[in-house]
């Protein structure tokens, strides 16, 4: 338990010891602006939806608060979902798990590999938080019209997540070779709603979001936010 106590002082300091570090290129703000003819008013719709879906899946304030959804502009709809799941497999982060998501519509839908890889080109995935290097690739490989995120990796990194200090940025410019369409990137959108869902698990003072409240975890040893009536672990 003193170990826990121990680590968990150290990973709350640590959110103070680290902050000043500047990830290189991560200032990508193309709030408010309008882009393919999308006016930043829909882009805000849709990154809320983007934390709406990770509610519905995964509670009112899940640990790791990643939520994607996967949005077809020219038909106004949302095609698939997706969020971070601890299944074991360490990559099903909210961007793949929301790819998976499509590939098995697109799939039952009948459609073949060809016409699938296709399909990608035509749509837009918002995540709530910037990409880690793993996700923003295989955003880049599936070849998106569109990559919209809202919380930066900076952000992170400075109220204390472990992170991959790579900007999405600095990935995509290492992506140019690649066949296909050319990602179009817009980020920090939405920041002042999707930054509070990062700010609270490294942090006791930080109020907790959507109505949960700060319990003791013994897993964790320190204070974090749980939904109501949900179980402390």
């Amino acid at each position: 338990m003193l170990i826990f106590k121990y680590l968990a002082i150290l990973g709350l300091s640590g959110a103070l010891a680290v902050a000043h570090f500047v990830v290189p290129n991560d200032d990508q703000d193309m709030s408010g602006l309008t882009v393919n003819s999308i006016p930043y008013s829909t882009r805000v719709k849709y990154m809320r939806l983007a934390n709406q879906a990770l509610y519905e899946q995964s509670g009112p304030c899940p640990f790791a608060a990643y939520g994607t959804i996967i949005v077809n502009h020219t038909s106004d709809e949302i095609v698939c979902r997706g969020a971070n799941f601890r299944t074991g497999d360490p990559t099903i982060h909210g961007e793949i798990s929301a790819i998976n998501a499509c590939t098995a519509i697109f799939i039952a839908k009948n459609m073949t590999a060809t016409q699938i890889y296709a399909a990608w080109s035509q749509l837009s995935i918002y995540t709530n938080a910037e990409s880690c290097p793993m996700c923003a690739s295989a955003i880049r490989w599936s070849g998106f019209k569109e990559y919209i995120y809202g919380t930066t990796i900076q952000h992170n990194y400075n109220v204390g997540w472990g992170v991959i200090t790579l900007s999405s940025y600095d990935v995509f410019q290492q992506t140019r070779q690649l066949p296909g369409y050319q990602t179009m990137m817009l980020g920090q959108i939405l920041v002042n709603e999707t930054d509070p869902l990062f700010s609270w698990q490294y942090n006791e003072s930080y109020p907790c979001p959507n109505g949960c409240t700060r319990e003791y975890s013994p897993s964790r040893g320190y204070k974090t936010c749980f939904a109501p009536n949900g179980t402390i672990s």
